[in-house]
């Protein structure tokens, strides 16, 4: 059932223009049917979606009283191709920056997914990620495209000024050589555990058997799993597992991941541990 239904959202989306390519479809695919099959509600919000490649993915994955907020900067919707879904869009034709949070009241702490390719630079993206924030739901998912497309490395450089210096409860939790997903603090946990004990196998199952998992931190800070397929002669699932077998065990204990920064709180110039355990103390209270 898995397979036939992933195989014609895959064929709606490679028959719309775009540039989402199939591992990225494959995750989609995954975390959204994660989201249903943990009985999750809540609208999709897409803010820049050109012709509708992965507004179709998304769409795929609607329940009949939910609905996909879509919204770019010039009407070039396929909305022939989106309505064969047959689920509940609303298409947009806005510039993000015009967008206020009070244009999404209706949505306020309440949309499970957002997925944010739009403006690709600097402080438009890290406003596209206030309103995100604004929208999403606490077990809500937040993607960014071209993350470590290295032409819009700017957004490597929005996504961190926005984690680091706002009030924000948000934090990576995946990234991927096209996108990084991110969740509030407070259901970290349940994503990192999805990633580490299902992903792959759904992954498989959707036709992409050789993926692997890449984690070589676990600072409280940042614990975020790169998700790949393998390279070249690569076997292993988890890479350099001998090495960093450790930081591939669930850091839902506090404890475990305390006694890892402890080990090298030496290593950091004692400025730069103070500014650290600043920013920490911030982030901890933005999450309480």
């Amino acid at each position: 059932m898995t397979e036939a239904r992933f195989a014609e959202t895959l064929a709606l989306a490679e028959s719309i223009e775009g540039m989402m390519s199939r591992f990225s479809v494959s995750i989609f695919d995954c975390l959204l049917a994660h989201q249903a099959a943990r009985g999750l509600d809540g609208d999709i919000v897409e803010l820049g979606v050109f012709r509708g490649k992965s507004a179709a993915v998304l769409a795929r994955h609607l329940t009949e009283k939910q609905s996909l907020h879509l919204y770019d900067i010039n009407d070039n919707f396929d909305r022939t191709r989106l309505e064969r879904t047959g689920k509940r869009m609303i298409f947009n034709v806005a510039n993000t920056l015009d967008l206020r949070p009070r244009d999404f009241a209706g949505l306020k702490r309440s949309v499970r997914f957002c997925h944010i390719d739009a403006s690709h630079m600097l402080m438009p993206t890290m406003h596209e990620m206030a309103l995100a924030d604004y929208m999403l739901a606490d077990n809500g998912i937040l993607c960014l495209d071209d993350y470590t497309n290295l032409n819009y490395s700017q957004i490597l450089a929005a996504a961190f000024k926005y984690l680091f210096t706002t009030s924000t409860d948000l934090t990576m939790f995946m990234v991927t050589n096209e996108k990084a997903y991110l969740c509030r603090r407070k259901s970290f946990a349940p994503h990192e555990a999805y990633i580490l004990d299902e992903l792959r196998q759904d992954m498989a199952v959707r036709g992409m058997e050789d993926t692997c998992l890449a984690r070589t931190d676990l600072s409280p800070d940042y614990r975020a799993i790169h998700v790949r397929l393998k390279e070249g002669n690569e076997t292993d699932d988890l890479y350099g597992a001998s090495i960093y077998g450790q930081f591939y065990r669930p850091s839902g204990n506090p404890g475990f991941v305390q006694r890892l920064a402890h080990k090298y709180r030496d290593a950091v110039p004692v400025p730069m541990r103070q500014l650290i355990n600043k920013v920490r103390r911030r982030s901890a209270r933005s999450a309480s």
